[in-house]
């Protein structure tokens, strides 16, 4: 592994030299804009334990109400926030991003085919298997008072990955392709150690490309999918980069 404190991501992989980016990103592109996290000391789901019904699809539709107040919160925060430095830089270099985020930012900041690996809170879709609405979710949402579906006049929910269901497949066969076919993959905000972007990076490294992890912690555990760790803020080092 190369020495952290000394090479930068232009050191590491200079842009010039590659013409086919995948960027995989997390929740620590997204902290910057005061989206917290839900585990930890500081998380919601130990701040308010109540709350952590709303990421189970066993519970779907007792926990409605629970749903629009975590993921429609999260929704309205990360536009009255904005997209970070990281997402506009993102946006300007235009790679082909797959992210882990369910907030919408990239798109907030003009990046184009998304691949949203767990949906995104800016979408809600409709209840009903007979009708299967799906569009974009009202940013006001009254959590005490659930959305209806303009087609049919179900519940909607918002529209992201729950524990106990799947991935979309669409969004996994399109993830998969990005990752190999990229030269360049590079995972911000993210230690790309959980299911099922872990997959992601041997992906890209076995069909030949260059995997570079940027990471805040210098302690972090290597992962040994990648071939270089840079180490730095996910934003300065990305501005750097872009510069």
């Amino acid at each position: 592994m190369a020495d952290l404190m000394s090479r930068t991501l232009s050191q590491v992989a200079p842009r010039d030299k590659f013409g086919r980016v995948t960027v995989l990103t997390g929740a620590g592109l997204s902290a910057a804009a005061g989206l917290g996290t839900f585990r930890g000391a500081d998380g919601r789901w130990t701040l308010a334990p109540e709350l952590e019904r709303a990421m189970h699809a066993e519970y779907v539709p007792d926990n409605i109400q629970q749903l629009w107040t975590v993921w429609g919160g999260l929704r309205q925060r990360a536009r009255q926030a904005g997209p970070t430095v990281g997402h506009r830089v993102l946006a300007k270099l235009a790679p082909t991003i797959i992210t882990q985020n369910v907030d919408g930012l990239h798109t907030d900041a003009g990046s184009q085919g998304v691949i949203e690996l767990h949906g995104s809170a800016a979408r809600a879709r409709c209840l009903s298997a007979q009708c299967g609405w799906t569009g974009p979710a009202d940013d006001q949402v009254s959590a005490a008072q659930p959305p209806r579906c303009g087609r049919c006049g179900g519940l909607l929910r918002p529209d992201v990955v729950l524990f106990g269901e799947g991935i979309d497949e669409e969004q996994w066969r399109n993830a998969e392709r990005a990752a190999s076919e990229c030269d360049l993959f590079l995972a911000v905000g993210t230690s790309a150690s959980v299911a099922p972007a872990v997959w992601l990076a041997p992906i890209a490294r076995g069909a030949g490309a260059l995997c570079v992890n940027i990471n805040i912690d210098p302690n972090a555990d290597p992962n040994a999918s990648f071939h270089e760790s840079v180490l730095g803020d996910a934003h300065v080092v990305l501005a750097q980069w872009a510069a």
